[in-house]
């Protein structure tokens, strides 16, 4: 009888025992639980603080590589200022949003420390202008063209005037202006064809007055075009000849003067003559 009470006793005990294990662990998860739901509904109004203050607004966006866009105008594609998310923003968004314009060639965006944000891009080299089925268009040096409206209007002021050309004649003068530095092209306000020149096809008007005349092949001088025409200040005559195959420059009498000189001349002869 009295090992049945023992064998009793200690069922009991070990049942009130697994009961207390069962009680102190479902206390264990709760308490886990709700340190979990606390922690995180702390994050949350952390986030959400963090989110609404401007603590959380992009600091600083840089734009660097343009030479035709403003740094207003890439801001605009890009979608992004002081009061945007920096946690929010995404590079290859904002990248692809940008190269929408067809000015753009390439574009990269990084993500900074301090909130930074830059925005670098790669512009296509516009060579001129030019009249197309009679409108007016941006012509880049891979032979793409581009529509001018009030918008983009402002950038024939880097580019010269493009007049007078067939089609294969266009694609050597993009080719070969192409090689060209920017600030070159932006020296020229008009580039013609002057076939009545053989070897110097080329009316190239400046943007200073003065006109030179060269073939393609001469253009890459124009980047000795300011010491050039320093070296001739004291020369009243306006035009200058580039030669292509020596490189040399000189200045003379504008094809026109000449042929003016020339018309005076044969009036005087026909009038001596009668």
């Amino acid at each position: 009888m009295l090992d049945e009470k023992e064998k009793l006793l200690k069922k009991n005990i070990l049942f009130n025992l697994r009961k207390n294990k069962k009680v102190a662990t479902a206390y264990e998860k709760a308490k886990v639980l709700w340190c979990t739901v606390a922690v995180f509904l702390s994050l949350s109004v952390i986030a959400a603080i963090y989110f609404i203050s401007d603590a959380s607004n992009i600091y600083h966006i840089s734009v660097e590589g343009n030479y035709y866009l403003s740094e207003k105008e890439i801001l605009d594609m890009s979608g992004l200022s002081d009061r945007h998310k920096y946690l929010l923003t995404v590079p290859f968004i904002v990248e692809n949003r940008i190269k929408e314009n067809n000015i753009i060639e390439d574009c990269h965006v990084n993500l900074l420390d301090n909130r930074l944000v830059k925005i670098e891009v790669k512009e296509k080299k516009i060579v001129g202008y030019a009249l197309e089925n009679g409108l007016y268009v941006l012509v880049m040096n891979d032979g793409e063209r581009s529509g001018l409206n009030s918008s983009n209007l402002y950038l024939i002021s880097k580019v010269p005037l493009i007049e007078g050309f067939d089609e294969q004649e266009m694609k050597q003068l993009q080719k070969h202006l192409g090689e060209c530095d920017r600030e070159v092209i932006n020296q020229i306000s008009e580039i013609h064809s002057f076939p009545q020149l053989k070897y110097q096809n080329l009316e190239l008007v400046m943007a200073d007055g003065n006109f030179i005349f060269t073939s393609v092949y001469g253009l890459n001088i124009l980047e000795k075009y300011y010491d050039i025409e320093s070296s001739f200040v004291s020369d009243r005559k306006q035009c200058y000849y580039f030669e292509d195959i020596s490189g040399n420059a000189y200045t003379s009498a504008c094809p026109w003067e000449e042929a003016e000189e020339t018309a005076v001349e044969e009036t005087e002869e026909k009038t001596e003559e009668e």
